[in-house]
């Protein structure tokens, strides 16, 4: 159990200290629909597992999180997100990792920053805290790569934030890979100003329990905002998984496409919710979700949600959720191909417009190679 006593030698400690009690009080979460309750991890550890890649560009600061308080405390605002109170006191009390990235004004940053945090025996307990500022007419590329080094059993509750300036364009590519003894949770939420433009790809390939929240604001007149996540959910797996779009603007475009497969016992949740705020005349919002089932007695849940405060809007819902097409498999067949195998062609090519925007070959090449000896 996480314990007080832990926090005595950390920086911030005080801060920290005085935010248990708060969390001690607070109910552990449990997902009904996935058939998950919370398990709080034994105790507290360090997480000394963390590189960076292409941080020394013109333009890019990356600053340790306890050395960005200041930064973090201005970009503070009551847009709602994430999980729950739980996994937000519990990440600021126990944080162990974390980044805090500015893009300056007007500079377009040529290649992708990474940040890779790497779970193993000895780095199993991971909270980290990553906030990204891009500022006004600024662009950049953003990768953030989660893996297990072993089959350690492993915790993650993670934060990710991004606040897109004034004619900004931001790309951040999340990848999670972690091993199916881990536990991995995330709160997230993206804010774009006007004319602002964030492409969000979430691709979630492993752990055991996912819980996944990520909530988008449209905060000014023609914002855009395009989040697209992929998920494979194979053996016993359990995977909770909601993306919001909040329309505050007047012309703003936002899109939430989710594509996936699920397998064997699996149990997957996509909840999809478009809110159309007064004022956001105009704008226009599509959520879809493109889901293959591999088994017969799969448990597989879409949820899709439009609350609208605001009449001159366009919002939108697909889904298509189902085996795979009959006709496509029975012309693959008739091609040759094995039924396995052309399946595997049908699922590789659902997940093909999230993975062709990932702006690394070999991850690419990693991704499809781990979606082919799993389907």
């Amino acid at each position: 159990m996480l314990n007080e006593a832990s926090l005595r030698n950390l920086e911030n400690s005080n801060y920290r200290a005085e935010n248990f009690k708060k969390y001690a009080s607070l109910e552990k979460p449990m997902w009904k629909r996935v058939g998950y309750e919370y398990e709080e991890p034994e105790r507290f550890k360090e997480f000394k597992n963390t590189f960076l890649k292409n941080e020394n560009q013109d333009g890019v600061t990356i600053k340790e999180l306890n050395d960005s308080l200041k930064e973090l405390e201005r970009l503070k605002n009551e847009n709602e997100y994430g999980l729950g109170e739980f996994f937000k006191v519990q990440n600021n009390i126990f944080y162990n990792e974390g980044k805090y990235i500015k893009i300056n004004e007007r500079k377009k940053v040529e290649k992708p920053v990474y940040i890779n945090y790497n779970l193993n025996k000895d780095n199993n307990f991971l909270i980290d805290y990553n906030v990204i500022e891009v500022e006004d007419f600024a662009k950049a590329t953003i990768i953030i790569t989660y893996n297990s080094e072993d089959g350690s059993e492993g915790y993650r509750n993670g934060i990710i934030k991004v606040a897109a300036g004034r004619n900004s364009e931001v790309k951040l590519i999340k990848i999670q890979t972690l091993n199916t003894k881990t536990k991995n949770f995330e709160s997230s939420k993206i804010e774009a100003l006007g004319q602002g433009k964030v492409e969000y790809y979430s691709i979630e390939l492993g752990a055991e329990v996912n819980g996944i929240s990520n909530k988008a604001y449209l905060e000014e007149d023609a914002a855009e905002i395009y989040v697209k996540p992929a998920y494979l959910a194979d053996g016993d797996r359990k995977l909770d998984l909601e993306y919001s779009l909040v329309f505050k603007g007047r012309r703003a475009i936002g899109e939430i496409q989710g594509r996936g497969a699920v397998k064997d016992t699996a149990r997957k949740v996509f909840r999809g919710n478009l809110y159309f705020k007064k004022g956001a005349a105009q704008s226009e919002g599509r959520e879809g979700e493109f889901a293959i089932l591999l088994d017969e007695k799969i448990k597989a849940h879409s949820i899709p949600t439009l609350f609208c405060d605001e009449d001159d809007v366009i919002g939108e819902h697909a889904a298509s959720v189902g085996k795979v097409d009959e006709a496509k498999l029975f012309y693959l067949m008739s091609r040759g191909l094995s039924e396995s195998r052309a399946k595997k062609l049908i699922v590789e090519s659902s997940f093909r417009p999230v993975l062709d925007n990932i702006d690394d070959e070999e991850i690419r090449e990693n991704l499809l190679g781990e979606l082919e000896k799993r389907i």
